[in-house]
């Protein structure tokens, strides 16, 4: 299961027009995507014909080992049809099309989370060579330890299981022919093309 999580970073929610994320000591949102919506780095990605409105997101994913401790890291690309979620949301209604639909899932290279302070790690998006994205994991409102204790104390949690750890502002959107590059500074690097 790859596990998401949203409004994570309280620019990004600022910028969406949402209301403000909660507090710490609350719970985070969670929706869902499918394993098979995974594409890999190097990848088209074939944008859905229902939505006009499809958005690149940037983000830190980390991969669960054997006893549920996070094993992997990768840069993630949570892709987002943004009009679906926002009739989604007026009514009331699941994100599972908006979030989980064919290839919304991109993932850079898999490295060891040995060592690596994931609280202070560094994004950035680059969509046709342009710096788009660009923000940091310390600014997280739940950080990643907080996720996973949440997670496995809520849903059944496996080994090799995926969480999305949330976005920094600067989202937008994608049309056939862009290009986007996403890298988690240093550890992690993604790529993907982007056509009807």
């Amino acid at each position: 299961m790859i596990y998401g999580i949203g409004r994570n970073y309280a620019d990004h929610a600022k910028e969406l027009g949402n209301q403000a994320p909660p507090a710490a000591s609350e719970s985070p949102m969670v929706f869902f995507k499918p394993h098979s919506s995974i594409v890999l780095s190097g990848g088209t990605v074939h944008l859905p014909p229902f939505s006009k409105n499809v958005h690149y997101e940037g983000e830190l994913a980390v991969k669960l080992g054997r006893e549920l401790e996070i094993s992997e890291i990768a840069i993630g690309n949570d892709l987002t049809a943004r009009d679906i979620q926002k009739e989604a949301q007026d009514s009331k209604g699941p994100w599972a099309l908006a979030k989980g639909f064919k290839q919304s899932c991109g993932i850079g290279n898999w490295v060891s989370a040995s060592g690596v302070d994931l609280s202070n790690l560094e994004i950035k998006v680059f969509l046709n060579e342009k710096v788009v994205q660009h923000g940091f994991t310390k600014d997280m409102i739940f950080k990643v330890s907080q996720l996973v204790k949440y997670l496995e104390s809520t849903f059944p949690l496996e080994p090799g299981d995926i969480i999305l750890t949330g976005t920094p502002s600067g989202v937008g959107p994608v049309k056939p022919g862009d290009e986007l590059k996403a890298e988690l500074l240093g550890l992690s690097k993604g790529f993907w093309r982007f056509a009807t």
